[in-house]
């Protein structure tokens, strides 16, 4: 079964080696029936049915990338990164424990940036989870300009239409980078439509 290393930046390298970051224990797994990644001493493993979805996403923010595994505060998903430049966004069916030994944290979705992403994406399709595929890289880029041109309200009540929850007291900026993290291609047909 296939295995997907990370790509590592040399401007991380040192911190991922301090926190036992390496490319020996820093990959992505899939078995006949499980989904496993390892970011040093932190761990993700799940049954392979569990996986929702899978796309390409980044770039990402250094501050977001860089150190040890990294816990969004907006939504609990988790980042397992060694760069800012690319990587999957995994989503799951049933959130899963990683962050923390105890599991008490779940998170509903992983970014892992593995050095060849679209090959992850493939192969997760091709073990049945059907990834989210944007097919005009040009089409996602309208659409986030699109949510960049919208007002504070605007982006609260795309965010309500798709389940989004606590957006009230949320900035602008906040609201746009909630948003990005969960574009697919209903919402890309939304604000940018094919022409």
């Amino acid at each position: 079964m296939p295995r997907f290393s990370f790509a590592f930046d040399p401007r991380y390298r040192l911190v991922d080696l301090a926190l036992g970051v390496t490319p020996a224990s820093t990959w992505v797994e899939l078995t006949e029936n499980a989904f496993h990644a390892r970011f040093g001493p932190w761990r993700v493993r799940t049954d392979l049915d569990n996986v929702a979805a899978a796309r390409v996403t980044g770039p990402y923010s250094v501050p977001k990338t860089l150190g040890p595994a990294h816990l969004s505060l907006r939504d609990r998903g988790l980042t397992f990164a060694t760069t800012s430049r690319e990587g999957v966004c995994v989503e799951f069916h049933r959130p899963v424990t990683g962050i923390d030994p105890l599991g008490l944290i779940r998170h509903p979705g992983l970014t892992v940036t593995v050095a060849e992403p679209e090959a992850l994406v493939e192969a997760l399709r091709s073990e049945g989870a059907p990834p989210v595929q944007i097919d005009d890289p040009r089409q996602e880029q309208a659409a986030e300009d699109e949510l960049h041109t919208m007002s504070a309200r605007e982006l609260r009540a795309l965010a309500d239409e798709r389940g989004l929850r606590h957006t009230s007291s949320m900035k602008k900026a906040d609201l746009v980078e909630l948003l990005e993290a969960r574009l697919d291609e209903s919402l890309v047909d939304e604000l940018a439509p094919p022409s």
